[in-house]
C-alpha cells in the first residue's frame, strides 16, 4: 500500500508530465452540411426575384419539384448557392424531363425578362449535333444576353430556338441533315445581320 502511494505522489509531483489531451472531432465547417429541397428552393426564390413580377413566388412549387423529382445532391447545392447567372448551369444538374417541368413553372406566365433567361437555361444544354444548327444556337445565346436588342424580341428568339431545337434529331438520314446545315448556316447569317443591325457585337 506505501508503494501505490509512494508512486502516485511522484507522479503527481512537481516532474510529472501532464496527461495529453483527449483528441476531439474537428467541428464539422458549414460548407459540409447536407442541404436539402427546401435550401434548393430559397435558392430558386432569391436567384430569379430579378426576373419575375414582385408577387410571384416559386418558393412552395420548387420544393415540390424538387421532392417530386428527386433532384440529386449536387443539384440541390447548385441551386442552393445560385445567383441570377447560375439558372442554365444549375438546371443541368436535373435530368431533362425534370428540369422542363421546373422551367415550366420559373417561366409560366411570366415576364420576357424570365423569358429569356429560362431560354438560355435551356440553350446552354443543347447539342443538336449538326455543326452549323449548333453554330446557330450558340449565335442565339450570343444574342440574348445583348441588352441592345428589344427584350421581347429576345424573348420570342430565344423561347422559339430552345422549343424547336428540343426535338431529337438523331438518326436523321444524310440528306437531311445536309438541308438541315443549309437552313442553319442562313438562319445564322440572317441572326448575326440583325445583331449587328441592333448594335450587338457579333
Amino acid at each position: 500500500m506505501r508503494a501505490i502511494v509512494v508512486l502516485l505522489v511522484a507522479a503527481c509531483g512537481p516532474g510529472a508530465r501532464p496527461a495529453p489531451p483527449v483528441p476531439t472531432a474537428p467541428p464539422v465547417p458549414l460548407e459540409a452540411e447536407t442541404r436539402g429541397c427546401a435550401e434548393a428552393a430559397a435558392g430558386l426564390e432569391r436567384g430569379t426575384r430579378g426576373l419575375r413580377e414582385p408577387e410571384v413566388s416559386v418558393l412552395a412549387s420548387m420544393r415540390v419539384r424538387c421532392l417530386d423529382d428527386g433532384w440529386s445532391p449536387a443539384a440541390i447545392e447548385c441551386f442552393a448557392r445560385m445567383t441570377e447567372a447560375d439558372l442554365g448551369r444549375c438546371a443541368a444538374l436535373v435530368p431533362p424531363r425534370a428540369r422542363e417541368r421546373m422551367f415550366d413553372r420559373v417561366g409560366g406566365g411570366a415576364r420576357d425578362g424570365v423569358a429569356v433567361a429560362v431560354a438560355l437555361a435551356k440553350l446552354s444544354g443543347l447539342k443538336v449535333g449538326i455543326p452549323e444548327c449548333d453554330h446557330f444556337v450558340s449565335t442565339v445565346a450570343h444574342v440574348l444576353l445583348c441588352d441592345r436588342m428589344a427584350l421581347e424580341v429576345r424573348a420570342q428568339l430565344g423561347t422559339e430556338t430552345a422549343d424547336f431545337w428540343s426535338l431529337p434529331t438523331s438518326g436523321l438520314p444524310a440528306d437531311a441533315q445536309l438541308r438541315m446545315a443549309d437552313v442553319c448556316g442562313r438562319s445564322t447569317v440572317f441572326l448575326e445581320q440583325q445583331a449587328v443591325d441592333a448594335g450587338c457585337t457579333p
